[in-house]
């Protein structure tokens, strides 16, 4: 369940109700608090409250969006976190820029594969929720998901690397919805899956990316026709 999920099934558990709307996208507390120029999306599936948010939060360094994919933005907002892991361990192994937009790429690319697979709007995925927060994520310095994944990288346990972090590194905490999501929608998600070899069972890193270098060769577009 995403998190307003959660709040809804709560409030009619207390026979109460309430308009229930999600604010992702790329918004790095640091940055936000300088009031330097931030774009986020208010997404409901309720419009007028969207559009209320909206007036709510909007000034000239918050520029909001609205959008009716609730249950795509919040699977977003959980997802990327576990893409950064990747992205900071390729960094912590030693690869480059190449490596970094290729994981960012594919990462996105299981996320929009569970997505569409769960019924949410494709293009919240090329939106500011979807690929914007994830850059952000994955290639940020105020990221926890992605220096953690960093220090894994570099050699670090991973039950070290979340000590060092010091804070919650949601991408870990993620994974096992994510692999339970994979399952029940029936999506490949080799990335999502290697990142669990890794953090939950010991794996190799650098073997790891060998594993994903070496699978099958096949084509970019196949979740379009799935």
């Amino acid at each position: 369940m995403t998190l307003t999920q959660v709040i809804a099934d709560e409030l009619r558990k207390a026979g109460k109700a309430a308009r229930l709307v999600a604010l992702s996208g790329p918004t790095h507390a640091e940055e936000v608090a300088k009031d330097l120029p931030t774009t986020i999306v208010a997404a409901s599936s309720d419009e007028d409250a969207a559009l209320e948010v909206q007036q709510i939060f909007m000034n000239d360094v918050m520029r909001v969006y609205t959008n009716d994919d609730i249950t795509g933005v919040e699977l977003c907002g959980a997802m990327k976190n576990i893409i950064a892991l990747a992205s900071g361990a390729a960094l912590g192994l030693g690869y480059g820029d190449n490596t970094k937009a290729a994981l960012i790429t594919r990462g996105m690319h299981e996320i929009t594969s569970l997505g569409i697979a769960m019924g949410c709007e494709p293009g919240t995925f090329s939106g500011l929720a979807g690929i914007g927060d994830l850059i952000v994520t994955a290639t940020s310095v105020h990221s926890r998901n992605n220096r953690c994944g960093h220090l894994i990288g570099e050699g670090m346990a991973p039950a070290d690397a979340i000590q060092k972090i010091g804070m919650v590194v949601e991408g870990i905490n993620a994974i096992p919805a994510a692999l339970e999501l994979q399952k029940k929608y029936n999506v490949e998600m080799p990335l999502v899956n290697a990142i669990d070899a890794v953090v939950n069972h010991g794996a190799d890193p650098r073997e790891t990316v060998h594993f994903l270098m070496t699978r099958a060769p096949r084509s970019e577009m196949e979740y379009r026709r799935s």
